[in-house]
């Protein structure tokens, strides 16, 4: 889990609202497709990515709320476990440096588990940024919603996540969105690699 949240970062994207446009595909390539839909009165898009992987629904949970705990002084572009609220609750940290002029950005974010049924799981995702004090020269993302949805296929898990931001301050419009397509795609890679290594590494392959 330490990088897959770090779509967040990657893609540096808008605010808090669902409104029900059309999805258009943005990238189908190696099983992972991309879609991003504008928002009415909104500047700034949401994305949805959707993979399937030869995994347990199980270990892609295990996969999403794995994390190193963390630390004052912890890296840029990785993932942190501050607590455990609930059984089902969890809450991460994660920065990003980010090439001057611009501000470096960080979130923390509450991650809640809900298991629909014995073959659905979905993980909500919302902004929780009082858990912390706010670091000098870095603007903390207070607007974030979304979810990764999981989905039993046979001997599959259909992965969804579907994510909505505001990266605060000024950034331009073009560049946000234009990360809408490349954050979202490495998060899944990634995701795929570490899981294909898990089920090699259980199978003694």
């Amino acid at each position: 889990m330490q990088k897959f949240r770090l779509s967040i970062f990657l893609v540096i994207i808008t605010s808090v609202s669902f409104a029900q446009t059309e999805w258009k595909l943005k990238k189908d390539a190696d099983e992972i497709k991309i879609y991003t839909r504008s928002i009415p009165n909104e500047k700034l898009d949401e994305y949805k990515a959707v993979t399937t992987i030869k995994t347990s629904i199980e270990n892609v949970l295990e996969e999403l709320i794995s994390a190193p705990k963390y630390y004052d002084q912890c890296e840029s572009g990785i993932s942190y476990h501050i607590k455990k609220l609930k059984d089902n609750q969890h809450v991460f940290y994660a920065r990003k440096d980010l090439p001057w002029p611009v501000k470096d950005r960080d979130l923390i974010t509450l991650l809640t588990v809900k298991k629909i049924t014995n073959t659905k799981y979905k993980l909500k995702l919302e902004s929780l940024p009082n858990v912390i004090q706010e670091r000098k020269k870095t603007i903390r993302i207070k607007k974030l919603m979304g979810f990764w949805l999981l989905e039993e296929v046979g001997d599959s898990t259909k992965v969804t996540q579907q994510l909505f931001i505001n990266p605060e301050g000024s950034l331009p419009t073009f560049v946000i969105n234009s990360l809408l397509i490349k954050g979202p795609f490495k998060t899944f890679t990634e995701l795929r690699t570490n899981l294909k290594i898990s089920e090699d590494t259980v199978l003694g392959k």
